[in-house]
């Protein structure tokens, strides 16, 4: 059967325009504004997670702040640096996919319960013929330090390459919010394969 589903309330919530944190990527994060100085404080004085959520520059906006999207990405700090400013670096791992709810919030930044999407199991047996497909494709993308462990699921791996592939802000959110993984499988590739790999164009949209 697959996981069953948990839900985390009142999760701080950092939203960015445009930016896509896909689950099985650890990330900068460099922290400057006075409401997320004092986020950090309070995740270092608790478990440490958040969630990231994207929103469009032109969102219309609601009585949070500007309307993110509907899905997030639920994330850990792995490692922090506090500035003498009081600004902070940090590395984050992205854990999952979530499905985000804004509730109140008295702090500075802005809340909400999430609820954990874990990918279907039964995707995997779904998809043999293209898994090899989508680790060739990773194996040409992604700076790795070796090969891809087994038994990361087809939707993990999906993600990776998504992460890998300099994609317009249109498709991202097309990929970002599709919760299911052989959906993403099939988009991550048919984008892989359109782009092509080397050229001198691509890399600079990478960079």
């Amino acid at each position: 059967m697959p996981a069953q589903p948990r839900t985390l309330s009142a999760v701080p919530l950092f939203p960015l325009p445009d930016y896509f944190l896909y689950p099985g990527v650890v990330a900068p994060l460099h922290i400057f504004e006075t409401r997320y100085r004092q986020m950090i404080e309070d995740l270092l004085d608790g478990p440490g997670r958040l969630v990231t959520t994207a929103y469009r520059p032109d969102s219309p906006q609601s009585r949070y702040g500007p309307v993110t999207l509907p899905v997030g990405t639920l994330a850990e700090i792995v490692q922090h640096e506090k500035l003498d400013d009081g600004r902070f670096v940090l590395l984050i791992a992205a854990v999952a996919r979530v499905k985000i709810q804004e509730v109140p919030s008295e702090r500075l930044y802005r809340l909400a319960d999430a609820l954990v999407v874990p990918d279907d199991k039964r995707s995997d047996l779904a998809a043999t013929e293209i898994r090899p497909r989508i680790l060739e494709a990773l194996g040409e993308r992604a700076e790795t330090d070796g090969p891809v462990p087994d038994g990361i699921n087809i939707g993990r791996l999906a993600d990776l390459l998504l992460h890998a592939l300099p994609l317009d802000a249109d498709r991202q959110v097309r990929a970002y919010v599709e919760l299911d993984p052989l959906v993403r499988a099939a988009l991550a590739l048919g984008w892989h394969e359109e782009l092509g790999t080397g050229s001198e164009e691509q890399n600079e949209g990478m960079a």
